[in-house]
């Protein structure tokens, strides 16, 4: 299960260089494909025949025009009936008017040229956002290739009633689905929890959602903690070396996910290592999506038998759209990742268009390695956050760049289907494709937070909702918790983190819906492993708690921002300590705008500032100022520490307006007091750490002071502590 995937060793290494937004909006491409005044003008065509056609019917990409031409009554009659469908669906489930897009209308308008796509070619850079288009504008291929009649009597779908698979979608009565969904809807759900020992150090929380009314027995999620409880598509096991059960290929660390994993129960997971444990999920989850997509696929290919042999059964087995994986990474460098393991776990040889997917997502370059390990791990390879891939299965090949709606997982960043799903032009809006995702992978989300957490949030806005329009559906075959909207309470959402934040517990507390429950881990700190105690350095380090009235999560910035001009902003006019060399840690940027503009307009303090959004020239400007003691006070933000690790010289004393919510930054920030001691320009015991914090930062003072102090510092009368 430790297959790391490995890379050519003759690969030239090219050094590590920043990555600009003008550089991250170009990629390569085959040139084979078409030129880019081609590329254009086709999408101008494409433009072109949206705007002046006047009730066309849909042609389809298979087949030849006089094929088109003998169907098109029977696609308007379907058209007519998914639009009637929809006005039932709409009065049932009434919502705010959704905007309509007409991307499937003219895919022929955007025909794949021929050529075979293996061969090696020179590439030349194109516009990204155009490559996303492509995804959804691009050709639809013929699927003849699923209905392969191929003997595969092993490798067929068990649709054994113990199987998580057939239990979680197939044998749910249609009544506790309904109870249960108008339950979510009145706000009258209960969660029961159950929590256990996962080791030493580490537990979890299981919770299932009931009714009220309802026997609420809650079972630990937990089998024999072993592959072979589950049911694999022999293909599958063939491949990853498990068709011997004296053999455990799991690690320590993989026995904890694959019980609630392959259950289908949401997950929230928090990690250790960058490197180890990184790897040994991504191995179970790949396994865990290529099973779906198996059994999914055979299973549609087997009722396709039955209905042949008898036209009159009834078969649910299909959603609104084909997509049944979205898998949500930060960079391209995690996505090359990601698709490296899915492809080498599969146990299909044929991989259409990799050579162009390893030129554009693959990249050597490392940063500097005088930069922290952390920062190495995010910041190595292609850095880019701007991309949205589909993947195909068929029997014989794995087909990437796949048209999104003909696509089985689709593998993107935040910012490139946030492009999507709210593009400025409102004609390019889609979120069809989505509507029949049933499994939802957010991988890195403690690095996914420092780009932009809204983007997440608006993913879960969008997902399983009743398409526009029908692409190409069977409604004899689709299943009735899609028709009913009801596809929330089977998705499962897995989410890996680093640091488990309150961004990440909302996701999967407030935003998932599994009517199989939710699992997550809580790993106990103890005061040597935390940020303190590996500090190495004697300074005072204050923690002083404002209490919020009334626990209003609303009203807590402004509890913070009263505190810190009331109390912190006299203590630094009337220091008994250092007048200058003040660093004031900020983690939120509009708090860092609140702040920037108090001290503007309310203080005569000489301070300076920089954010992730100053220009070179104000970060090397601002920081010799302050080093040169001309600045009394720097505020300095989170977000720039996270993507730059500036070395801020001339620091005498923080202050953190919040606890960080990566521990790795208290001590490097802390250690920037250190160094400047070192050279002999302040003295350890004049210096001071100060960090405001409320029982709302939990999360963040746990690691940093420890589960033990943690608990303490919140909860006790005293509101002032410290530490040396």
């Amino acid at each position: 299960m430790n297959g790391e995937s490995v890379r050519e060793k003759n690969d030239h290494f090219r050094g590590y260089r920043k990555r600009g937004r003008q550089e991250l909006r170009k990629i390569k491409r085959s040139s084979v494909r078409r030129t880019k005044d081609e590329s254009v003008n086709e999408v101008d065509h494409v433009a072109d025949e949206i705007v002046h056609s006047t009730g066309e019917d849909k042609i389809s990409d298979i087949g030849s025009e006089e094929d088109n031409l003998d169907v098109e009554d029977e696609e308007g009659k379907k058209e007519k009936v998914y639009d009637a469908l929809l006005t039932i669906l709409k009065s049932e489930h009434p919502e705010p008017k959704r905007r309509k897009t007409q991307a499937d209308e003219d895919n022929k308008a955007a025909a794949k040229p021929a050529g075979n796509e293996n061969v090696n070619v020179e590439y030349e850079p194109v516009d990204e956002q155009l490559e996303i288009e492509n995804g959804l504008l691009g050709d639809r291929e013929d699927d003849n290739d699923d209905d392969s009649n191929e003997n595969e009597k092993d490798d067929m779908d068990s649709e054994d009633e113990q199987d998580p698979f057939e239990s979680h979608f197939n044998q749910v009565s249609e009544k506790y689905v309904d109870d249960l969904s108008n339950a979510f809807k009145s706000k009258s759900i209960k969660y029961k929890s159950v929590k256990a020992s996962l080791g030493d150090d580490e537990s979890y929380i299981y919770a299932k959602p009931f009714m009220v009314g309802e026997e609420a027995l809650v079972e630990s999620p937990y089998r024999s903690s072993s592959i072979y409880s589950y049911f694999l598509k022999q293909r599958l096991k063939v491949q990853n070396g498990l068709l011997d059960k004296k053999i455990d290929p799991l690690t320590c660390m993989q026995k904890k996910l694959i019980d609630p994993m392959f259950q289908y129960k949401d997950i929230l997971y928090e990690y250790d290592s960058y490197e180890k444990d990184e790897s040994e999920y991504r191995d179970l989850y790949a396994l865990h999506v290529l099973n779906h997509i198996y059994k999914t696929r055979d299973r549609i290919l087997k009722n396709n038998q039955r209905l042949q042999d008898n036209p009159d059964t009834e078969h649910l087995d299909q959603g609104f759209t084909r997509p049944k994986v979205l898998i949500v990474v930060p960079t391209r460098e995690v996505a090359y990742r990601v698709v490296d393991k899915i492809i080498s776990k599969s146990g299909i040889d044929q991989v259409d268009k990799k050579g162009k997917f390893y030129d554009q997502f693959r990249d050597d370059s490392l940063p500097p390695e005088s930069k922290p390990k952390s920062f190495q791990h995010i910041f190595k390879g292609n850095t880019s956050d701007f991309f949205v891939v589909g993947l195909k299965f068929t029997r014989k090949a794995i087909k990437l760049y796949s048209n999104f709606y003909q696509s089985d997982i689709i593998i993107c960043s935040p910012l490139g289907i946030q492009m999507i799903l709210e593009n400025t032009d409102k004609k390019k809006r889609q979120d069809d494709f989505l509507s029949s995702i049933e499994l939802m992978v957010i991988d890195q989300l403690h690095s996914i937070e420092y780009q932009n957490i809204s983007h997440i949030f608006t993913i879960f806005d969008h997902i399983n909702k009743i398409p526009d329009q029908q692409h190409e559906a069977d409604f004899s075959r689709i299943r009735m918790w899609y028709i009913n909207e009801q596809a929330k309470l089977f998705r499962q959402t897995m989410v890996f983190t680093k640091y488990i934040s309150p961004a990440a517990n909302s996701l999967i507390n407030g935003r998932c819906c599994n009517m199989a429950g939710r699992w997550k881990n809580h790993k106990v700190i103890g005061s040597e492993s935390s940020s303190i105690g590996q500090l190495g350095l004697k300074v005072r380090q204050i923690f002083q708690r404002f209490d919020i009235i009334g626990n209003s999560i609303i009203e807590e910035p402004d509890y913070r921002f009263k505190f810190f001009t009331s109390v912190i902003i006299p203590s630094i006019v009337k220091s008994v300590g250092y007048e200058d060399g003040i660093l004031v840690y900020i983690p939120d940027y509009t708090d860092f705008i609140r702040i920037r503009n108090y001290m503007k307009e309310k203080t005569t303090i000489l301070f300076g500032d920089i954010n992730e959004y100053s220009n070179q020239r104000q970060l090397n400007a601002n920081r010799s100022l302050f080093q040169q003691g001309r600045l009394k006070v720097m505020l300095y933000t989170e977000r720039l520490h996270h993507y730059r690790r500036y070395e801020i010289k001339g620091v005498k004393s923080v202050v953190f307006y919040k606890p960080p919510n990566n521990p790795e930054f208290y001590n490097e920030t802390v250690r920037f007091i250190g160094k400047n001691a070192f050279l002999g320009n302040t003295d350890l015991n004049i210096s001071t750490v100060r960090c405001i914090y409320s029982k709302l930062d939990g999360l963040s003072l746990e690691r940093i002071v420890g589960t033990k102090r943690a608990a303490v510092l919140s909860h006790a009368q005293k509101e002032v502590y410290e530490f040396k």
